[in-house]
């Protein structure tokens, strides 16, 4: 386990101003999840409106947001302030390419696979209920944010037509190795365990934290979970590494293990923390504090940052497209797409200027 940084609380403010004031609880009736669809387009106007049962997108319109608009991912944002911008990592134990992978400076499209490049879409296996990085806009059906913006600029660069298709989370990596989707782009953390099974090229800095009830009635922080109820989402890094890393240094130490209660969807740990089912929530800095920033002081994000680490956009191991996609990134990044993406969704402290191949 690393060392914990100091931890620190911060509120974080309700920061759209034309959202209405809608409270997370009072707006969590549904789950967040959704079933295997196929969503056409990934990239919607800034100016939808959220509807009951998902969280407002980052744009001028007024909107409601959904306390079930939590983070899904496994992986952690990179609003946190230990996730410098500009930076990239690979996952502990992974090797990475990044100009030796001969994508430097090459044109997207020539390097994509011919078996791909005949049946001209890019298959996308991603998720929802996740915002600022994936979640629907008020019709319930047109993904938007970060992730459905970022690949619907990488499809573009390799001249093929995403086709993005939702999924639960735990579903995305077995999906990949099945080969029915070309890969998988859902704000998922590079972990060693994950680059066993699946290959990765890294779009982003991401973090882990924990959120409260405003206040933090129990002054939790990263070192003292022990023998309280923390709640996560089920297949992330958060449900099945890190929390089960906590308790049992809870346990070795005599103490009280963590109470880790699952659930299926993130906005489901959400709502456990606002109706009092778990004192905390634990996953990515960045979607907890946008959730937070929306929920008109319900909740609180602690400030502090445990094993800052990329997302990737997954692959089959040894897929010959991650040559490709590697450079796709690396164009929108030089011609400002990624930063506009970024700025749009207010998460441009997890920005990269190198993505890599990591190969595990």
């Amino acid at each position: 386990m690393t060392r914990a940084l100091t931890p620190t609380r911060r509120t974080f403010a309700f920061a759209a101003s034309l959202l209405a004031a809608t409270t997370v609880l009072a707006a969590c009736g549904g789950s967040g999840s959704s079933a295997s669809s196929s969503v056409s387009s990934a990239t919607s106007a800034a100016g939808s409106a959220v509807g009951s049962a998902t969280s407002a997108a980052g744009s001028a319109a007024g909107s409601a947001t959904s306390a079930a608009g939590a983070a899904t991912s496994g992986a952690g944002s990179a609003t946190s302030g230990a996730a410098s911008a500009g930076s990239s990592a690979a996952a502990p134990g992974s090797s990475s390419s990044g100009a030796g992978s001969g994508s430097a400076g090459a044109d997207p499209a020539s390097l994509v696979p011919a078996d791909v490049k005949a049946k001209g879409t890019l298959v996308v296996a991603t998720g929802e209920g996740y915002p600022p990085f994936e979640f629907y806009a008020e019709d319930n059906k047109t993904l938007q944010g970060v992730d459905p913006e970022i690949i619907t600029a990488v499809a573009g660069k390799l001249g093929l037509k995403p086709d993005l298709q939702v999924l639960k989370f735990d579903g995305i990596i077995p999906g990949i190795q099945g080969g029915r989707y070309d890969v998988g782009d859902a704000a998922m953390g590079i972990t060693a365990e994950r680059n066993k099974v699946v290959d990765f090229v890294s779009y982003f800095q991401g973090g882990t934290s924990i959120m409260t009830k405003a206040g933090n009635p129990q002054g939790l922080n990263l070192d003292n979970l022990c023998g309280h109820t923390v709640a996560a989402q089920k297949g992330t890094i958060y449900a099945d590494e890190y929390l089960p890393k906590f308790t049992a240094a809870c346990t070795a130490k005599g103490q009280q293990a963590i109470k880790v209660d699952i659930y299926p969807d993130q906005a489901q740990a959400t709502l456990a923390v606002g109706n009092g089912r778990a004192e905390a929530t634990m996953s990515d800095f960045g979607p907890l504090a946008y959730v937070a920033q929306q929920a008109n002081g319900q909740f609180e994000v602690l400030n502090a940052n445990y094993q800052p680490a990329p997302y990737g956009i997954a692959l089959k191991k040894g897929s010959a497209l991650a040559p490709a996609i590697e450079a796709a990134l690396e164009s929108i990044i030089a011609d400002g797409t990624y930063t506009k993406i970024l700025q749009k969704w207010g998460v441009t402290a997890g920005a990269i200027t190198d993505p890599s191949i990591s190969r595990g």
